[in-house]
């Protein structure tokens, strides 16, 4: 028990050490968000690195700087496509 309780402790760790050292994400990052509004659609997409799967919140948090005031409007039909974000209700 001792054992897989270390190693449990030690992979967090490391995992928290890999995370601090990454500069993906919202902010000053050297990363460029583009919007494309297409019949009350919004399409955010991220370059030079394209979305992927799992950046669906840093996608609505660009969603939302892009929309100013009254942000996007997210909902569940919101969909990953091809590296890009799609939020089929565009901005609210």
């Amino acid at each position: 028990m001792r054992r897989a309780l270390s190693l449990t402790l030690g992979t967090l760790a490391l995992a928290a050490c890999a995370s601090g050292t990454e500069s993906v994400g919202f902010g000053p990052a050297p990363t460029t968000y583009r919007f494309t509004e297409i019949e009350g659609t919004l399409v955010v997409t991220r370059v030079p690195n394209a979305f992927g799967y799992a950046d669906g919140a840093e996608a609505k948090r660009a969603a939302n700087d892009y929309c100013r005031g009254a942000g996007v409007a997210s909902g569940p039909d919101d969909n990953f496509q091809g590296g890009a974000w799609v939020f089929l209700r565009g901005c609210a």
